[in-house]
């Protein structure tokens, strides 16, 4: 995995601060302007000379991937915690749900932005896959374990599973933000872990159906 040739190695606090304002600005700026963002416009929203922007990064590619650094070490904290176990096999799909649309829709611009522009920042795509590939390999031994427990079809092969209903679950956000579609949060959260219980047999409470 590619990352920033400027870190905060060697920073003084006050460098420290200087590069979290430009991360944070670009974050703001990225999320407005897409990657048509202007290093001038991070600059002026951070609060610092155009100049002062080289003293920490290269280019806007290169704090481009500091900023997705940082949104994934939020966006994914599951994939580095040990989350604490549910009660059953149906919180746990709907609380990992919940919590996967929670963050895509706090950071939905950018989110969008890399699913439209792979490899448009040295390492990115790297980043990102790395990412993923650790969300899977989470999820297909969640799968394991809910097969070891008997809670889930044994006849259903986990490392598919995960890649496909992972799958699911992230083109639907992505369709949700990127198309402006209006669903509902809680909606949506029982919907797609329905779609997964069935997937799996994992027994699941029933809805009430409502109109379309």
């Amino acid at each position: 995995m590619s990352a920033p040739a400027n870190t905060h190695d060697g920073l003084t606090p006050r460098g420290r601060r200087t590069r979290e304002a430009l991360v944070d600005a670009a974050k703001d700026i990225f999320e407005r302007d897409g990657f048509g963002a202007r290093i001038t416009d991070i600059a002026e929203h951070a609060g610092v000379a155009h100049g002062t922007f080289y003293t920490y990064f290269d280019s806007k590619e290169e704090i481009f991937l500091a900023v997705s650094q940082e949104l994934l070490e939020e966006f994914f904290p599951a994939a580095h915690t040990r989350q604490p176990r549910a009660r059953d096999a149906w919180t746990a799909i709907e609380n990992a749900n919940r919590q996967y649309l929670e963050a895509y829709l706090r950071h939905g611009r950018l989110m969008v932005l890399w699913e439209e522009m792979p490899g448009v920042s040295p390492g990115l795509s790297d980043l990102i896959d790395d990412a993923r590939a650790t969300v899977i390999d989470r999820t297909r031994r969640a799968i394991l374990r809910l097969q070891d427990h008997g809670s889930a079809d044994t006849g259903v092969d986990a490392r598919y599973a995960a890649h496909a209903l992972g799958g699911m679950v992230n083109r639907f956000a992505y369709s949700w933000v990127a198309k402006d579609e209006g669903f509902d949060l809680d909606t949506a959260v029982t919907q797609l872990s329905l779609l997964w219980a069935n997937a799996l047999c994992v027994p699941a409470p029933r809805p009430e159906r409502r109109p379309t």
